[in-house]
Protein backbone atom coordinates (compact mmCIF):
# COMPACT_ATOMS: atom_id res chain seq x y z
CA UNK A 1 0.00 0.00 0.00
CA UNK A 2 0.98 3.36 -1.22
CA UNK A 3 -0.43 7.13 0.06
CA UNK A 4 -0.82 9.24 -2.80
CA UNK A 5 0.99 12.47 -2.05
CA UNK A 6 -1.35 14.52 -4.20
CA UNK A 7 -4.74 13.45 -3.34
CA UNK A 8 -3.82 11.94 -0.16
CA UNK A 9 -5.59 8.20 -0.50
CA UNK A 10 -3.85 5.61 0.78
CA UNK A 11 -3.90 2.87 -1.86
CA UNK A 12 -2.49 -0.60 -3.61
CA UNK A 13 0.73 0.02 -5.63
CA UNK A 14 -1.08 -1.34 -8.28
CA UNK A 15 -2.40 1.81 -8.47
CA UNK A 16 0.57 3.93 -9.59
CA UNK A 17 2.61 3.95 -12.24
CA UNK A 18 6.16 2.39 -12.39
CA UNK A 19 9.16 4.48 -11.99
CA UNK A 20 12.98 3.48 -11.81
CA UNK A 21 13.88 6.12 -10.02
CA UNK A 22 11.40 5.55 -6.50
CA UNK A 23 12.62 3.26 -3.88
CA UNK A 24 9.26 1.28 -4.03
CA UNK A 25 8.92 1.35 -8.05
CA UNK A 26 6.07 3.42 -8.50
CA UNK A 27 5.46 7.42 -8.70
CA UNK A 28 4.21 8.96 -6.16
CA UNK A 29 0.79 10.24 -7.63
CA UNK A 30 -1.71 7.71 -7.93
CA UNK A 31 -2.35 7.01 -11.60
CA UNK A 32 -5.86 8.90 -11.56
CA UNK A 33 -3.84 12.33 -10.07
CA UNK A 34 -1.12 11.57 -12.52
CA UNK A 35 -3.54 11.35 -15.40
CA UNK A 36 -5.43 14.00 -14.78
CA UNK A 37 -2.55 16.32 -14.42
CA UNK A 38 -1.51 15.06 -17.92
CA UNK A 39 -5.01 16.19 -19.45
CA UNK A 40 -5.05 19.20 -18.27
CA UNK A 41 -1.86 20.65 -18.93
CA UNK A 42 -2.59 18.97 -22.44
CA UNK A 43 -5.95 20.81 -22.86
CA UNK A 44 -3.69 23.89 -21.20
CA UNK A 45 -0.77 23.43 -24.14
CA UNK A 46 -2.36 21.57 -26.50
CA UNK A 47 0.40 21.93 -29.15
CA UNK A 48 3.12 19.63 -27.60
CA UNK A 49 1.00 16.94 -27.58
CA UNK A 50 -0.06 17.73 -31.26
CA UNK A 51 3.15 17.57 -32.57
CA UNK A 52 4.36 14.54 -30.75
CA UNK A 53 1.04 12.91 -32.22
CA UNK A 54 1.96 13.59 -35.83
CA UNK A 55 5.30 12.89 -35.33
CA UNK A 56 4.55 9.39 -33.71
CA UNK A 57 1.97 8.77 -36.70
CA UNK A 58 4.47 8.65 -38.91
CA UNK A 59 6.63 5.93 -37.19
CA UNK A 60 6.54 2.52 -38.58
CA UNK A 61 5.54 1.00 -35.29
CA UNK A 62 2.13 3.38 -35.18
CA UNK A 63 1.75 2.18 -39.01
CA UNK A 64 2.47 -1.61 -37.31
CA UNK A 65 -0.09 -1.17 -34.61
CA UNK A 66 -2.88 0.45 -36.69
CA UNK A 67 -2.98 -2.55 -39.05
CA UNK A 68 -2.80 -5.01 -36.00
CA UNK A 69 -6.07 -3.09 -34.56
CA UNK A 70 -8.07 -2.54 -38.14
CA UNK A 71 -7.17 -6.00 -39.17
CA UNK A 72 -6.02 -8.53 -36.77
CA UNK A 73 -8.25 -10.81 -34.43
CA UNK A 74 -9.06 -8.26 -32.14
CA UNK A 75 -11.12 -6.04 -34.59
CA UNK A 76 -14.60 -6.70 -33.17
CA UNK A 77 -13.38 -6.35 -29.82
CA UNK A 78 -12.05 -2.65 -30.24
CA UNK A 79 -14.89 -1.63 -33.09
CA UNK A 80 -17.50 -3.10 -30.11
CA UNK A 81 -15.70 -1.42 -27.73
CA UNK A 82 -15.87 1.65 -29.34
CA UNK A 83 -19.20 1.62 -30.21
CA UNK A 84 -20.10 1.11 -26.37
CA UNK A 85 -18.24 4.38 -25.46
CA UNK A 86 -19.84 6.40 -27.99
CA UNK A 87 -23.02 5.11 -26.42
CA UNK A 88 -22.47 5.60 -23.16
CA UNK A 89 -21.18 9.33 -23.53
CA UNK A 90 -23.53 10.10 -26.52
CA UNK A 91 -25.22 13.31 -25.87
CA UNK A 92 -21.53 14.81 -24.52
CA UNK A 93 -20.41 13.83 -28.34
CA UNK A 94 -22.91 14.89 -30.34
CA UNK A 95 -22.73 17.98 -28.93
CA UNK A 96 -19.03 18.57 -29.55
CA UNK A 97 -19.63 17.11 -33.01
CA UNK A 98 -22.19 20.41 -33.01
CA UNK A 99 -20.07 22.88 -32.32
CA UNK A 100 -16.87 21.57 -33.98
CA UNK A 101 -18.88 21.75 -37.44
CA UNK A 102 -20.11 25.13 -36.71
CA UNK A 103 -16.93 26.38 -36.28
CA UNK A 104 -15.91 28.38 -39.57
CA UNK A 105 -12.15 27.40 -39.32
CA UNK A 106 -12.89 23.45 -38.86
CA UNK A 107 -15.00 23.52 -42.17
CA UNK A 108 -12.20 25.29 -44.06
CA UNK A 109 -9.56 23.16 -42.84
CA UNK A 110 -11.45 20.06 -43.48
CA UNK A 111 -12.24 21.02 -47.07
CA UNK A 112 -8.52 21.63 -47.29
CA UNK A 113 -7.67 18.02 -45.53
CA UNK A 114 -10.24 16.33 -48.03
CA UNK A 115 -8.86 18.36 -51.17
CA UNK A 116 -5.30 16.98 -50.18
CA UNK A 117 -6.56 13.56 -49.61
CA UNK A 118 -8.36 13.11 -52.71
CA UNK A 119 -5.34 14.41 -54.53
CA UNK A 120 -2.96 12.06 -53.37
CA UNK A 121 -5.10 8.89 -53.47
CA UNK A 122 -7.83 9.46 -55.52
CA UNK A 123 -9.58 6.19 -54.67
CA UNK A 124 -9.28 6.36 -50.61
CA UNK A 125 -13.00 7.67 -50.33
CA UNK A 126 -13.89 4.46 -52.34
CA UNK A 127 -11.31 2.63 -50.58
CA UNK A 128 -12.65 3.48 -47.21
CA UNK A 129 -16.32 2.85 -47.77
CA UNK A 130 -15.99 -0.74 -49.16
CA UNK A 131 -13.72 -1.53 -46.44
CA UNK A 132 -15.30 -0.60 -43.81
CA UNK A 133 -19.04 -0.97 -44.88
CA UNK A 134 -18.38 -4.88 -47.17
CA UNK A 135 -14.90 -5.94 -45.81
CA UNK A 136 -13.81 -5.83 -49.36
CA UNK A 137 -10.85 -4.49 -50.52
CA UNK A 138 -10.58 -2.41 -54.23
CA UNK A 139 -8.57 -5.33 -55.84
CA UNK A 140 -11.63 -7.48 -55.18
CA UNK A 141 -13.85 -4.45 -56.24
CA UNK A 142 -11.61 -4.61 -59.70
CA UNK A 143 -11.70 -8.32 -60.27
CA UNK A 144 -15.61 -8.25 -59.95
CA UNK A 145 -15.96 -5.78 -62.25
CA UNK A 146 -14.08 -7.02 -64.57
CA UNK A 147 -15.84 -10.12 -63.96
CA UNK A 148 -19.16 -8.67 -64.80
CA UNK A 149 -18.00 -6.62 -67.77
CA UNK A 150 -18.96 -3.43 -65.67
CA UNK A 151 -22.49 -4.97 -66.12
CA UNK A 152 -25.18 -5.24 -63.34
CA UNK A 153 -25.74 -8.62 -62.33
CA UNK A 154 -29.50 -8.54 -63.34
CA UNK A 155 -30.25 -6.11 -66.34
CA UNK A 156 -26.81 -6.17 -67.91
CA UNK A 157 -26.89 -2.96 -68.58
CA UNK A 158 -23.25 -1.09 -68.35
CA UNK A 159 -23.09 1.51 -65.68
CA UNK A 160 -20.70 4.04 -64.11
CA UNK A 161 -22.49 3.40 -60.74
CA UNK A 162 -22.76 -0.03 -59.48
CA UNK A 163 -23.38 -1.11 -56.36
CA UNK A 164 -22.49 -3.98 -53.83
CA UNK A 165 -25.07 -6.40 -53.25
CA UNK A 166 -24.98 -8.26 -50.26
CA UNK A 167 -27.41 -10.62 -48.53
CA UNK A 168 -28.51 -8.58 -45.46
CA UNK A 169 -28.80 -12.06 -43.39
CA UNK A 170 -25.66 -13.17 -43.77
CA UNK A 171 -23.23 -10.40 -45.52
CA UNK A 172 -22.11 -12.46 -47.90
CA UNK A 173 -21.33 -10.80 -51.40
CA UNK A 174 -23.43 -11.46 -54.64
CA UNK A 175 -22.17 -8.93 -57.19
CA UNK A 176 -22.44 -5.87 -58.59
CA UNK A 177 -25.75 -4.02 -59.62
CA UNK A 178 -27.13 -0.66 -60.86
CA UNK A 179 -28.90 1.14 -58.91
CA UNK A 180 -32.16 0.45 -59.86
CA UNK A 181 -31.68 -3.28 -59.73
CA UNK A 182 -30.32 -2.98 -56.20
CA UNK A 183 -33.01 -0.75 -54.80
CA UNK A 184 -35.77 -3.31 -56.62
CA UNK A 185 -34.40 -6.30 -54.41
CA UNK A 186 -34.24 -4.18 -51.28
CA UNK A 187 -38.00 -3.05 -52.23
CA UNK A 188 -38.62 -7.13 -52.27
CA UNK A 189 -37.19 -7.37 -49.37
CA UNK A 190 -35.01 -9.97 -50.90
CA UNK A 191 -37.49 -12.40 -50.97
CA UNK A 192 -37.54 -15.13 -54.08
CA UNK A 193 -41.06 -15.71 -53.94
CA UNK A 194 -42.23 -12.07 -53.94
CA UNK A 195 -40.19 -11.86 -57.19
CA UNK A 196 -41.24 -14.50 -58.46
CA UNK A 197 -44.63 -13.29 -57.94
CA UNK A 198 -44.10 -10.03 -59.23
CA UNK A 199 -43.18 -11.68 -62.69
CA UNK A 200 -45.63 -13.49 -63.33
CA UNK A 201 -48.01 -10.78 -62.45
CA UNK A 202 -46.24 -8.53 -64.98
CA UNK A 203 -46.21 -11.91 -67.72
CA UNK A 204 -50.06 -12.22 -67.22
CA UNK A 205 -51.03 -8.74 -67.72
CA UNK A 206 -48.29 -8.28 -70.68
CA UNK A 207 -50.68 -11.15 -72.41
CA UNK A 208 -53.64 -9.62 -71.67
CA UNK A 209 -52.41 -6.70 -73.51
Amino acid sequence: MKTCTKCLVLKPLEEFHRSSRAKDGRQSWCKECANSAVRLSAKKNPEPGRESDRRYRQTDKYKATRKTRRDGPARELIREQKRESWQRNRESNLEKLRVRNADPDFQVAQRERRARWRAKDPRGVHRHSLKSTYGLTLEEWDAMLIRQLACCGICGRQSRDLHVDHCHATGEIRGLLCNSCNNGLGRFADDPERLIAAARYLMEHKRAA
